[in-house]
């Protein structure tokens, strides 16, 4: 990519994030000021939150933790992961609630091995699950091209690669949980079995940067190892319009033998939030970044509004049908990019994905 091509796509970037920063505070006018306001309950159901140690994933987990969800902090760090569950039990004991379900479990998405694990650990104690956000992310701002443990490239490994397969690894116990949630549902005081499965929720936040990868992921460099071909917007973009591609094509193949499951396969973009995806920038840039960001960029509660929404709302899964699952910071179902859309590059991933991890032929989903 030519010095040219890097100030035009500089330039469109930033516009694009102008536009977002003055319009997005305003879309999200009609939403509740408090993310305990949004969306429905969840009490009694199990969720699994990677990335829950800060930012949005840690006010997703300490949201549910509130309403009464079994909650999985999916971390790196255990230390941290127990920090947090530390102090979302002191939070429910000062506001004179019962100790809540909160448990740390060590999974880093870099790592394909973390990721067998953790899925593996999980399996083995055959335990329902209802609640999947796929929230970790990285966007190394400012920092030369890095890979993961596996060899990939750092973007589209820990933020599409890792959940593919976590996810569909996770896929049984999802199903364990449709079935706990019909089976409680055909009790006498159940209220019937209709609509449990769509309880069950695969949540991955994406973002609208998505839109930046204009002509889709690069089928002939998707890890971007090309000469010239990497800066991290790039990178950034593809793995979150992977996102959105991974989730039409999930919903895609469980919609023909399981479409309660389908309908609550959802991705959302969570807003602009000043979160640390500064910190690879020099020391005086960070501090100029979070001076200026954090009044213009939402907060890290504001940003978790639609997470919390697509995971818990009643409605959120006859709404995402309209737009092939895809949220908007508002919580509103909105129609992601072009390249977004396009089923023959879901496929292309589905089946690049599946070959890059690995992927059981046991675990894959048939095609329709």
């Amino acid at each position: 990519m030519g010095w040219w091509d890097n100030f035009m796509s500089g330039l469109l970037n930033a516009l694009a994030f102008t536009y977002d920063i003055i319009f997005q505070t305003w879309g999200m006018r009609h939403l509740p000021r408090h993310i305990d306001d949004v969306g429905g309950p969840v009490e009694g159901l199990t969720a699994i939150v990677t990335g829950p140690t800060s930012g949005i994933g840690e006010e997703t987990a300490a949201a549910l933790v509130r309403r009464g969800a079994k909650v999985v902090l999916a971390c790196r760090s255990r230390q941290r992961g127990e920090d947090l569950r530390e102090a979302l039990l002191a939070a429910a004991s000062a506001a004179g609630k019962p100790q809540p379900d909160v448990e740390v479990r060590i999974l880093d998405l870099a790592s394909l091995d973390s990721v067998r694990q953790f899925a593996a650990d999980w399996e083995a104690e055959k335990r329902p699950l209802h609640i999947l956000i796929n929230n970790a992310g990285v966007f190394t701002i400012g920092a030369p091209r890095a890979e993961t443990k596996d060899g990939f490239e750092l973007h589209m490994g820990s933020n599409h690669l890792g959940h593919f397969l976590l996810t569909l690894m996770l896929l049984p116990s999802i199903r364990r949980g449709a079935a706990s949630l019909a089976a409680a549902a055909t009790t006498p005081d159940g209220g019937g079995a209709a609509g449990s499965s769509s309880r069950c929720r695969i949540i991955t936040v994406s973002s609208s940067y998505h839109t930046l990868a204009r002509t889709g992921i690069s089928l002939s460099d998707p890890h971007l190892a090309r000469k010239g071909a990497f800066n991290a917007d790039l990178a950034y973009a593809q793995s979150k319009l992977a996102n959105i591609l991974f989730t039409r094509e999930l919903r895609r193949r469980l919609a023909v033998s399981e479409p309660g499951l389908a309908s609550g396969v959802l991705a959302l973009h969570p807003g602009l939030v000043c979160t640390a995806v500064a910190r690879d920038l020099p020391h005086w840039m960070r501090i100029a970044y979070y001076a200026i960001m954090g009044r213009v960029l939402l907060n890290s509660m504001q940003g978790a509004r639609a997470s919390l929404y697509c995971a818990t709302s009643p409605t959120a899964p006859r709404e995402g049908d309209a737009t092939d699952g895809y949220f908007n910071s508002n919580c509103r179902p909105i129609r992601p990019s072009g390249p977004a859309q396009d089923d023959s590059m879901a496929l292309w991933l589905w089946r690049w994905s599946a070959k890059q991890v690995g992927l059981d032929p046991s675990l894959d989903l048939p095609e329709p």
